[in-house]
């Protein structure tokens, strides 16, 4: 009965989360390693973002989402995917993570939390289904949990005057 009752409530987050386009996470899901191109999408479909997964991770990449610098391709790692959560959903953590916002700390932090599976290896590389479990577990186990606003700066007055006196082309 009990998991009867969690598979109703994890479907109910997942379905409305993720029912952007059936062909992008029938794709996703069907990864065996999932990419921050792929994390990028899910979090897109939870804003309830209509894009590309690749759109998805250029919205991601401008405003500096992930706070490392891989290539878009690279594996996802549980400890990755925990600094990504981390760092974007302004979750607190202990000492270690409030100080260093490190990786390593940021899957330490969910790890005690009863996110990851005990004994789990912080560089076990995830699935495409394993990382669509784990946005709707982190949205259930954190359902306050918003992204926080991206940094924008604003544009120095030089160029703000230059664009303004700019005349567009009427040919």
């Amino acid at each position: 009965m009990k998991k009867a009752i969690l598979t109703l409530l994890l479907a109910s987050f997942l379905v409305p989360a993720f029912s952007q386009d059936a062909d992008a996470m029938t794709e996703i899901l069907s990864k065996k390693t999932a990419t921050l191109i792929d994390l990028s999408y899910l979090v897109a479909s939870e804003l309830g973002m209509e894009v590309t997964p690749f759109e998805a991770y250029a919205y991601c990449d401008r405003f500096g989402s992930f706070g490392f610098k891989v290539p878009a391709g690279t594996p996802l790692t549980a400890k990755a995917v925990s600094h990504f959560f981390m760092m974007n959903y302004g979750l607190s953590g202990g000492i270690l993570w409030s100080t260093f916002k490190s990786p390593r700390y940021a899957w330490k932090e969910l790890k005690n939390a009863g996110f990851w599976k005990k004994g789990m290896d912080p560089d076990t590389v995830l699935s495409g289904r394993d990382i669509v479990v784990a946005m709707g577990k982190f949205l259930s186990m954190y359902p306050k949990a918003r992204l926080i606003n991206p940094p924008s700066v604003e544009a120095s007055d030089r160029y703000r005057k230059a664009l303004l006196s700019a005349k567009e082309n009427d040919e």
